[in-house]
């Protein structure tokens, strides 16, 4: 048994009204460090190694439990240290403290107690040991309203790239995907894995078991036929017929074995990176491949679905001298009769979602110049990358990050968008300032070294984790149903379905009129919950970067007046 002393906080969510709030620092998940220098390294950098002269560390300190994302009223972080005694403190997404105390370890084990907390994203400090040479330890913890399960399906609008088998990506992050909403994973088959004999497969181990996790979760993949293989074209991405050919029979065969039926063509095949195919980075080239993917996949399957052309940006544009970008190039050419789907990559860090309803090259563009080509229909438009990443030189703190997340999908649904995947699941690194490594909703996992006897076994949530549960929970089921229209920079989008949901926000802080014929719920982007009731029809509304969902008998929101 662990003898636990606590310093409980006010856990019914009162102690948050809705307020105007700076950006909280970047909170890092892990660190071991001097004792006096804990605060300030901590607001500094995710990861915070000892100094080549700092003593070692008398003790470890490890955070065991297999998941940091617990349902609300449910759980308890595991621990685990060397120490006799282990003292700990839980804050709030602000730094608040929330509670402490001290836990004697029985068996080298003990709990933080959470099932009591509100919805929110916390963090958790560890402290073994004394001066001078302590063990400190920080990682962060979800907790979150169960997603209904009728929300996570075919038809969700919510999905994640995934990369299952890279450092720090175990199986279970799909069950932590899963937890926060998320119905839709992206993964690469890449060609050489798959075909190492000339028309000859197998499939390998680890992508298999992916594949039947994601299955048995109830989520969707959309594979990617990736890459290229050194029996065709030279090893470079595929031109020749022979190439496409073989190509598209890859991609036929792995929807036919795992039994799927949603294939995106390549992966940014207009940008230099993932394209070293001998005819170029042209629209012209990628149709070649389009349509050899699409013939293979539609002969085996004619209700299979067939995505592309997953670009860098959007690029519908005309250059000045008359050219045509690529979107423009492949839909004159006649692409949409060889894809299902239109996907994009539109990244656009550090700035905000919003830009993607304007004019131009933008998705709203985009789909009014599919409209034009396709006989006034729409075709789904997939944003099979998107998101912003947290490192030290982009400008984006991970509760932007989180905002951002809400206001994507509120921005995209509002203007046409099928479907989002989250880029990225997990961080790719443990590097703060390598933009590749910060991408993440989730963080990588810590091993302990003898300098640094710390670990984290789980992958910490970070506040886009939360975010994502709320805006799955609360926009799950429920369709765009219309904008009310309040002067820049506010935005109100309205969602229904079993009710009217509003996603509010500003993205330079405005007071807000919310007209009213009874109480309205507001729930913030952690999952808080309070209830306002309008005074002669009307309560006012501060809006800010950070979305408020508002549920209701809602009539109008506008820019309160003077």
């Amino acid at each position: 048994m662990t003898n636990t002393s606590i310093d409980t906080g006010d856990t019914d969510g009162s102690r948050h009204p809705r307020r105007s709030r700076p950006d909280p620092r970047q909170l890092p998940p892990f660190a071991r460090v001097p004792a006096l220098a804990l605060a300030s390294a901590l607001a500094l950098t995710l990861v915070v190694a000892l100094p080549p002269s700092a003593p070692a560390a008398t003790h470890t300190l490890s955070v065991t439990s297999p998941s940091l994302i617990f349902q609300r009223g449910r759980g308890a972080v595991e621990f685990g240290s060397s120490a006799a005694s282990v003292s700990w403190t839980v804050t709030d997404e602000q730094g608040t403290r929330v509670r402490g105390g001290t836990s004697w370890l029985s068996g080298g084990k003990a709990t933080v107690p959470v099932a009591d907390l509100a919805p929110g994203y916390f963090e958790l400090s560890l402290h073994a040991g004394a001066a001078p040479d302590p063990t400190d330890l920080r990682t962060s913890f979800a907790v979150i309203e169960p997603v209904p399960a009728g929300t996570v399906g075919p038809a969700s609008p919510f999905g994640a790239a995934v990369h299952i088998g890279r450092a720090g990506w175990g199986l279970d992050v799909l069950d932590e995907a899963r937890k926060t909403g998320i119905a839709h994973i992206r993964e690469d088959a890449w060609w050489n894995r798959f075909e190492t004999t000339k028309g000859s497969y197998t499939f390998p181990a680890a992508f298999s078991t992916e594949m039947a996790r994601a299955r048995e979760l109830g989520i969707t993949p959309l594979i990617i036929a990736n890459g290229a293989n050194s029996l065709y074209d030279k090893g470079r991405t595929p031109s020749s017929p022979e190439g496409i050919a073989a190509f598209g029979k890859f991609a036929a065969a792995v929807l036919e074995h795992y039994d799927q039926r949603d294939v995106e063509v390549l992966n940014e095949y207009n940008a230099g990176t993932f394209n070293n195919s001998a005819c170029g980075k042209t629209a012209a080239c990628y149709l070649e491949v389009l349509k050899g993917v699409h013939q293979a996949v539609k002969t085996a399957d004619p209700g299979a679905s067939v995505v592309g052309p997953a670009t860098i940006g959007i690029g519908n544009c005309v250059q000045a001298d008359g050219t045509k970008c690529f979107a423009p190039d492949l839909i004159d050419r006649g692409g949409l009769k060889a894809m299902d789907a239109y996907s994009v990559h539109p990244y656009h860090f550090p700035g905000g979602p919003e830009w993607l309803g304007g004019s131009g090259d933008t998705i709203a563009g985009l789909r009014q110049r599919i409209r034009a080509a396709n006989g006034g229909k729409d075709k789904p438009i997939i944003l099979s990358e998107m998101g912003w990443p947290t490192d030290t030189g982009h400008g984006t703190t991970e509760r932007q990050q989180a905002d951002n997340l809400i206001r994507l999908y509120a921005t995209g649904l509002a203007n046409g968008v099928t479907r989002i995947y989250w880029y990225d699941l997990v961080d790719d690194g443990l590097d703060p300032a390598n933009k590749e490594h910060n991408f993440g909703m989730l963080r990588q996992p810590v091993t302990a070294s003898a300098a640094n006897p710390v670990s984290v076994t789980a992958n910490a949530p970070k506040p886009a984790a939360v975010a994502q549960a709320v805006v799955a929970r609360l926009l799950g089921g429920k369709t765009y149903a219309g904008d009310d229209g309040p002067a820049a920079p506010a935005h109100s989008l309205r969602f229904t379905g079993g009710g009217t949901t509003r996603v509010v926000w500003a993205t330079t802080a405005r007071d807000l009129t919310v007209s009213a014929t009874g109480p309205v719920t507001l729930v913030d982007s952690w999952g808080r919950r309070s209830v306002r009731q309008p005074t002669d029809g009307r309560l006012t509304l501060e809006a800010g970067p950070s979305p408020v969902f508002v549920v209701g008998p809602v009539t109008g929101v506008a820019a309160a007046t003077p």
